[in-house]
């Protein structure tokens, strides 16, 4: 029989999915029960994942088995808590989620009828991508620029943001520090999201790229900052003053980071905004893929 269970321990679960492709790991022998009471029991297990994150394992379906225990160790950059640990009675078959990049020790427990015999093996992970849900952003690409509000900062045309045929760019500015943004309104659920971009640009001077994801409304001539920065370039701290092209995230060097917890569902504002405090600061940032997502 398979079992379908759903676990969650940070930013990891156990969820069902589809068997994929064969990875291979060499199973390692833990502890042995008791010869005596009863005849050694099989705890080895075979692994598939379609895409490194969601596995499918499967067990002996010995009939000497009285139950299967499956317990997760994963070590990786987690927002919660480091390690994440986490257990479950089940059955031979179980499916589980690797939700984040990390190292993942899975543990297999089977014990018998008689004595309480019990053999264990485990098995490590790693998992280098993260498990993400469907972007929750209406035109990413700027496929229908109605789907995004201009939020004029500085009340001057100063900095520009033009809609391009699958991106937008940011370009202008001048010594009075003046900004313009985009933004668009989304309902989140309670729970973990991740924030990223394409960003591509020759490098700027004096220039600042931020995102917010707040709860504020945003307002026509008033600056942004519900919530605080979560990513961005700064060219003051040192990124966004060379050319760059890439994920924001990564080439970020301002911000709290991209990974944003939600404690109350409601309507949420996603803005990225721009300015710079020379003429022509902003030297072309063009951005592309936004992307807002939730941790599976």
């Amino acid at each position: 029989m398979k079992v379908n269970t759903i676990l969650k321990s940070c930013f990891f679960a156990a969820v069902v999915t589809a068997s994929g492709l064969f990875i291979g790991c060499t199973p390692e022998e833990v502890t042995s029960g008791n010869p005596l009471t009863q005849p050694a029991i099989d705890a080895t297990y075979s692994a598939t994942t379609p895409d490194g994150n969601h596995y499918t394992v499967v067990g002996t379906t010995d009939a000497n088995v009285q139950y299967h225990t499956w317990k997760w160790v994963g070590v990786g950059e987690f927002a919660m808590e480091n390690p994440v640990t986490g257990e479950v009675i089940g059955d031979a078959t179980m499916n589980f989620n690797f939700a984040t990049p990390g190292t993942y020790t899975l543990q297999h427990r089977v014990v018998g009828f008689i004595g309480g015999t019990n053999s264990v093996t485990e098995q490590t992970f790693v998992v280098t991508t993260y498990a993400l849900g469907d972007n929750l952003l209406l035109s990413p690409n700027f496929e229908t620029a109605s789907d995004w509000t201009v939020l004029n900062i500085s009340n001057n045309n100063a900095v520009v943001w033009t809609f391009n045929n699958g991106s937008a760019t940011v370009s202008g500015g001048d010594t009075n520090y003046s900004g313009k943004g985009i933004y668009q309104a989304v309902n989140l659920e309670v729970g973990k999201y991740k924030i990223d971009m394409h960003v591509e640009g020759p490098g700027s001077t004096d220039t600042w790229f931020e995102v917010y994801l707040g709860a504020a409304v945003p307002a026509q001539g008033s600056d942004y900052g519900d919530g605080g920065t979560k990513i961005g370039l700064n060219t003051w701290a040192g990124c966004g003053n060379t050319p760059f092209n890439g994920q924001l995230a990564a080439l970020a060097c301002s911000g709290s980071g991209s990974d944003v917890e939600i404690n109350e569902a409601g309507t949420y504002y996603f803005l990225v905004k721009s300015g710079s405090g020379a003429a022509n600061g902003v030297n072309s940032i063009t951005i592309s893929n936004v992307s807002l997502r939730m941790y599976e």
